[in-house]
């Protein structure tokens, strides 16, 4: 269960900041899906469904994994370690992948990396001049 969880952050994010022990098992089992998302078939499908149980991960993992990891023989995530976690000194490392994965751009949005907050060209005009605001006036 933890290292499905670890699986789908690592999917997703496309890093991932553990400890060394969880980053050695979670590098063996990607390496493993990275594998079988190489080769679209049935079966290869069938296994990254029962393993991270998201079928919008599979077909992301098919799609972009697969097809950006399609010419690399093996070792397709690194472990970089970054020293000792301040609070119980526990070695602590990142888990990247070896050569950039492609995302493709989504029509679904995302809070993550998103224009939520952020200013549009027209209401950047509107929110900076002062003359232009609605101010009521207090009796």
């Amino acid at each position: 269960m933890l290292v499905r969880k670890l699986v789908k952050n690592f999917l997703t994010n496309f890093k991932i900041v553990t400890t060394i022990k969880k980053a050695k098992v979670l590098k063996s089992v990607i390496e493993k899906l990275c594998e079988k998302a190489k080769v679209d078939s049935q079966a290869n499908y069938n296994y990254l469904l029962k393993t991270l149980a998201d079928k919008k991960l599979v077909l992301r993992m098919i799609k972009e994994v697969g097809v950006s990891l399609k010419d690399k023989v093996g070792g397709y995530v690194r472990i970089v370690r970054l020293g000792t976690r301040a609070s119980d000194r526990s070695e602590m490392a990142r888990l990247e992948w070896v050569i950039p994965v492609i995302q493709e751009k989504s029509s679904s949005p995302s809070f993550r990396g998103s224009t939520f907050g952020k200013l549009s060209a027209g209401s950047a005009t509107e929110k900076s001049s002062p003359a232009k605001r609605d101010v009521k006036s207090v009796k």
